[in-house]
């Protein structure tokens, strides 16, 4: 359903000032590497801790983090648009997702970037369809650190209707 100008006038506006973050999700099964910019981040746990992710249907990662066993998200420090612009195109396929960026590897295996405020591994624990543009990852956090100190990148949108 798309939604009507009014709505897009008025609720469009009202979501856009709901804040979001600045994540890069990253994925890798095999010999399939994967990542993505993410915004639509939450804690939705305490035992144990969890996290939701909104991922849009469709996207390749959702399949590598089906298949791996963990999966990292990165949160950019404030200000740092380096890795929002790296990301927020897509990565094209066949394309190194972590071309020019420095990575490691979380004590579980998955690939987490260097410059990041601070780093989540995850493993998951159900997607949700909740027959929208997006799936629901929830995802039960195994591990993670604050790289450096510093407040976590967030912004607002203009509308809730697009990034």
């Amino acid at each position: 359903m798309t939604p009507s100008d009014h709505l897009k006038q008025t609720v469009g506006k009202a979501l856009g000032r709901i804040p979001s973050g600045v994540f890069v999700l990253t994925a890798a099964h095999e010999n399939r590497r994967d990542a993505m910019l993410a915004s639509w981040v939450q804690q939705v746990g305490f035992d144990p801790p969890a996290i939701s992710i909104a991922v849009a249907k469709g996207r390749p990662i959702v399949d590598l983090m089906k298949k791996a066993p963990v999966f990292a998200l990165s949160i950019a420090p404030e200000g740092d648009t380096m890795l929002m612009k790296k990301y927020a195109r897509g990565i094209k396929p066949g394309d190194d997702p972590f071309d020019g960026i420095e990575t490691f590897t979380t004590p579980g295996g998955a690939i987490a970037i260097q410059s990041a405020l601070a780093w989540i591994e995850c493993k998951l624990l159900q997607v949700c369809d909740f027959h929208g543009d997006h799936e629901l990852i929830i995802a039960q956090t195994t591990d993670g650190a604050i790289l450096r100190p510093g407040a976590s990148f967030t912004h607002l949108r203009g509308s809730g209707f697009h990034y």
